[in-house]
């Protein structure tokens, strides 16, 4: 399937120039607001979705944003460079039309980010920015097999569904490269840095690679991916109980018992992103 996927990658969108601009623009650290603004504005479109998800609940800024230049500086470059990508995400999953529930894939998507930013927060974790993206493109795997094979990843989640066993599950009892290896090697093909690919890979079984140099990242990705499914059961289009790795408590240092207060964390901030999660980002006029 890997192999598949490599010489089909052209099937599956490919983040463009515009997007390739902005991350590296607001990976800059000599970068400033005007010239990220600069880059951002080239699409119009795209600047208007940006601002629509900068004015969400989940961020709670005290008015409405109407300046990109505004939101630059209130939220920060990686803030908006993560907002970009969650734009391109969400057209991925909009490519064209399958099986599945791209809308539910998208909610997952976006809940895993929103709890992966939150479970970092609570722990203390210091680059939180790069958890939302983690979390965002955590299943980008499930993207690429439904993008190239159809038919197979609508019956994997049948299978899962029937079964109520998790999807990464019935891969594993077929024989099958998981969606976390095809999501790795996708992130690889366009460029990511080496801890969303790890991220991607991991976010599973984290304890397949304990000695992973982003161990910490990919555990707090799991967590939030356990917590996202249940939160929105099925919208991962995976079925069942999620399996909650033990290596979790000794990498983030969590005790099982603060797990309740944690998903009352959770639930605060899920509450606060439901538009975001659920509104997706189509343009003002929701065409």
């Amino acid at each position: 399937m890997i192999k598949e996927l490599v010489t089909t990658v052209s099937e599956i969108p490919t983040p463009d120039v515009i997007v390739q601009q902005i991350i590296a623009t607001a990976s800059n650290p000599n970068t400033s607001a005007k010239e990220l603004e600069k880059v951002i504005s080239m699409d119009v479109g795209l600047s208007t979705k940006i601002l629509r998800l900068v004015n969400s609940a989940y961020y709670g800024l005290p008015r409405k944003v109407t300046k990109l230049s505004e939101a630059i500086v209130i939220i920060g470059f990686k803030t908006v460079r993560n907002l970009a990508l969650s734009v391109f995400t969400y057209s991925a999953l909009h490519f064209k039309q399958t099986f599945v529930d791209h809308d539910k894939l998208w909610a997952h998507f976006m809940l895993t980010a929103v709890f992966s930013e939150q479970i970092g927060k609570s722990i203390g974790f210091m680059n939180r920015e790069e958890l939302f993206l983690a979390g965002m493109l955590h299943d980008v795997g499930k993207l690429a097999i439904d993008l190239i094979f159809p038919t197979y990843f609508y019956e994997l989640t049948k299978v899962s569904q029937n079964t109520n066993m998790p999807v990464y599950d019935v891969e594993m009892r077929i024989n099958s490269e998981p969606h976390t290896e095809v999501g790795a090697e996708l992130l690889r093909f366009w460029k990511f840095p080496e801890e969303y690919i790890q991220s991607a890979l991991l976010h599973e079984r984290p304890s397949i690679n304990p000695n992973s140099p982003y161990i910490e990242m990919a555990c707090i990705v799991h967590l939030a991916n356990v917590f996202a499914n249940i939160f929105l059961p099925g919208a991962s289009l995976s079925y069942g109980e999620p399996y909650l790795d033990p290596i979790v408590f000794n990498i983030l240092g969590v005790k099982p018992s603060r797990l309740s207060y944690l998903i009352k964390e959770l639930d605060k901030v899920y509450e606060k992103s439901r538009d975001m999660i659920f509104g997706g980002v189509e343009d003002e006029t929701r065409v």
